[in-house]
């Protein structure tokens, strides 16, 4: 492929062009040409095919995200779901059609054919809406890795990625050794970043291996633990998670990690700069709106919850003669629907408990959230160099 080249290529063939020639790629997505991040391969992933009225087909895992809607004249009804969520009942999904990369239409699910365990491949676009074309299907990558991408390139240093579905092995012993083998890649490469993402899902079933397994994933568990606490390599450890409650309680223990931070929902204040910096987004100007007025409304609400808000206040004023979007517009659209706290709230507070402690005075994580950035900087953290230090960020799902 030349500079400046255009080509239709399968992304496993993709991710061979990458491997053998070095450069910057971009991808077609609804908003124009986009520069591609991180590339990942996942392993022994659920797969399905999605049939769509026109006869375009998607082969992809279960997880992937698309443009979804049961309903195509409401336009509050257009939500990203998985594949493997999809209703051929009912959901549409988002197609391009048109010569224009901004041609898009609606299509019918006709079928979803599970085509069993497939080993997959994705890609991080990185762009605000993070969406781009699949066999022109319109897609999405959830930009969770976006911490660690800022760490990467703030510290100047590779970033590697652990899915640990892929460690383990329907061959005796071989799960042990991919372990070794990640441990070994990681120290080679040292200094660098080592992300592990939801690793709850990868170390569940610790209690039961020797049941289950013949105790291969507490071996597994087992040598990963003992890594952590005895290397010396500058290997930064990165675990993510969505329910930190159902970690293994050796794994959390004191010491294990240098840090714990805890993602609560956003302060009135935090609100405030969430809501001024999604008006910037949609080419608002935030002056021209009573954000303070919007943050006391949305007590309890997520980023994505309020971005839903404004998102929705568009629609409506769009739909009334083209109008201008307004406060009222917002605050009356995120009072149509309940935040999932109204929902989860006794599991949100749950874990509220067990990061900050009954009283809120200490527990077992920092509030990432609210702590002023001189608190929670390290002495040691401009002289990574010299010492191995861990994290672990629990993203509760809110």
């Amino acid at each position: 492929m030349q500079k400046g080249e255009e080509q239709e290529i399968s992304i496993k063939d993709f991710f061979t062009l990458c491997e053998e020639k070095d450069g910057t790629y971009q991808i077609e997505t609804p908003d124009g040409w986009q520069d591609i991040g991180s590339l990942v391969q996942k392993r022994n992933k659920e797969c399905y095919n999605l049939v769509l009225e026109n006869g375009q087909e998607l082969g992809c895992s279960a997880d992937h995200y698309v443009w979804v809607t049961d309903d195509v004249n409401n336009p509050f009804s257009y939500v990203w779901k998985k594949s493997e969520d999809i209703d051929v009942q009912s959901d549409s999904v988002l197609v391009r059609s048109g010569d224009e990369v901004w041609d898009t239409g609606w299509q019918k699910v006709v079928a979803k054919e599970h085509i069993g365990t497939k080993d997959t491949f994705d890609l991080e676009v990185k762009s605000p809406t993070h969406r781009y074309y699949s066999n022109d299907i319109v897609s999405h990558n959830t930009g969770k890795s976006l911490t660690c991408d800022a760490l990467a390139d703030y510290w100047e240093m590779p970033l590697l990625r652990l899915d640990m579905g892929a460690v383990f092995s329907a061959h005796i012993g071989e799960s042990e050794g991919n372990m070794r083998k990640v441990i070994k890649t990681a120290e080679a490469v040292a200094p660098c970043i080592l992300w592990i993402d939801e690793v709850e899902k990868g170390l569940g079933g610790i209690q039961s291996s020797n049941r289950t397994d013949g105790g291969v994933t507490n071996r597994v568990f087992g040598s990963f633990l003992t890594w952590m606490q005895e290397k010396t390599a500058p290997v930064f450890t990165i675990c993510t998670a969505n329910n930190v409650l159902e970690m293994p309680p050796e794994f959390m223990r004191a010491g294990r990690f240098d840090e714990i931070f805890f993602l609560d929902l956003p302060t009135l204040r935090q609100r405030q700069e969430v809501t001024c910096c999604l008006l910037r987004k949609k080419n608002r100007e935030p002056s021209k709106f009573d954000v303070s007025t919007i943050a006391k409304k949305t007590e309890n609400y997520s980023p994505a919850e309020i971005e839903k808000a404004i998102n929705n206040g568009l629609f409506i004023a769009y739909a009334d003669g083209q109008r201008e979007v307004t406060t009222e517009d917002i605050v009356r659209e995120a009072a149509k629907f309940e935040p999932l706290y109204n929902s989860r709230n006794e599991e949100i507070e749950e874990l509220r408990t067990w990061a900050l402690g009954i009283e809120k005075t200490g527990g077992n994580a920092v509030l990432a959230n609210s702590t002023p950035a001189s608190e929670r900087k390290r002495s040691e953290g401009d002289n990574f160099q010299g010492r191995s230090i861990d994290m672990m960020v629990d993203e509760s799902d809110i």
